[in-house]
């Protein structure tokens, strides 16, 4: 009984009708994104802001505890100032090495000063360990970093149309590039509210999350393109069109989204900092990217069909149809024609 229930439930489901819920739902998260982005802006790392690199090398492998206490002795100091130790990872293979990086304090233009303190500290804690001040990332290099960024996903965005638009139909394209950029408003809106700190790691998360969600919408379109060229289905509108294709797609969709999302979600789990600023903005992308690829992508080309020659002819051919498959009308009040 539940399987007929369900079987009948997914007879009569809609994406279409449930499409501009959706659109207010996305709406309202990217609306409070924009708002707190307005308040208080990215969270910018170092590879965006620049900073300092301070490195413990040891004649064996340092351990996680001991990573900890030359993070603590390193934030003793640098608290003075607002500072905190932003990143604490191992170089190499051996584990014989950590670098701690830090940002550069506000209103302070040189932090050789700052940067001798933290090494004079960890020297004087850890005096087994060699404590050296390797340097630092200038504004200049992160702000180029950034620009490459944003110039690769906006090449991305256009080649997917490009390719869309070929593979399939014109409108296709535009509405794939929509839905893309819904999801990628929604990852940097997330992102803003809950102060996830951006770094390269970012923009790599943001160019898979696309490649993800474009694979999902081109699944659609393609059954789209095949229920178009089905006589047994000319009668369909657009709606109907699309209404078919998502619900012939979506058990693919599911399953293939929410194996990945399991996945992502235990290495969110793991705790390693560096993975979660990764992992949380792709386990984002992937949630808006299904929920797209059902109620928008797919509604919005059919919005669009509607506005376009296709549309308007494809209503034509069905008032003709309709016209035909009419019986004549007799008036019964005309006067009959007299041999």
């Amino acid at each position: 009984m539940n399987s007929h229930k369900f079987a009948e439930a997914r007879k009569n489901f809609s994406p279409t009708k449930f499409s501009k819920y959706v659109w207010m739902f996305s709406g309202a998260i990217i609306l409070v994104g924009i708002i707190m982005f307005a308040v208080m802006g990215f969270n910018l790392g170092m590879d965006f802001t620049g900073g300092n690199i301070v490195r413990v090398e040891g004649a064996a492998q340092i351990t996680d505890a001991q990573m900890t206490e030359i993070k603590n002795v390193a934030n003793d100091v640098l608290k003075e100032y607002d500072l905190e130790v932003a990143t604490a990872q191992y170089v190499g293979e051996t584990w014989e090495t950590v670098s701690i990086q830090y940002q550069n304090a506000d209103g302070v233009a040189d932090m050789t000063d700052i940067n001798n303190k933290v090494v004079s500290a960890l020297s004087e804690a850890f005096p087994q360990y060699t404590v050296v001040n390797a340097g630092s990332k200038s504004a200049t290099t992160s702000s180029e970093l950034l620009t490459n960024a944003l110039l690769a996903v906006i090449i991305a965005l256009i080649f997917i149309m490009i390719y869309i638009a070929v593979r399939f139909e014109f409108l296709s394209g535009i509405a794939a590039l929509i839905t893309l950029f819904h999801d990628v408003l929604i990852m940097c809106a997330c992102v803003v509210i809950f102060q996830i700190q951006i770094n390269s790691t970012f923009v790599a998360a943001l160019i898979t999350v696309l490649g993800y969600s474009i694979n999902n919408t081109i699944i659609i379109f393609d059954r789209v393109r095949e229920n178009l060229r089905k006589p047994s289905l000319e009668h369909l509108s657009n709606r109907e069109i699309a209404d078919l294709s998502v619900k012939q797609t979506l058990n693919r969709t599911l399953n293939t989204s929410i194996t990945t999302i399991v996945s992502v979600l235990l290495l969110a789990c793991v705790g390693i900092p560096q993975m979660t600023e990764f992992v949380v903005p792709i386990l984002i992308g992937l949630i808006a990217g299904t929920y797209a690829s059902i109620f928008i992508s797919a509604p919005l080309w059919t919005a669009m069909m509607s506005k376009s020659k296709y549309g308007i002819r494809q209503r034509a051919l069905a008032n003709e149809k309709k016209a035909e498959n009419e019986p004549a009308v007799v008036d019964a009040t005309a006067t009959p024609v007299e041999e």
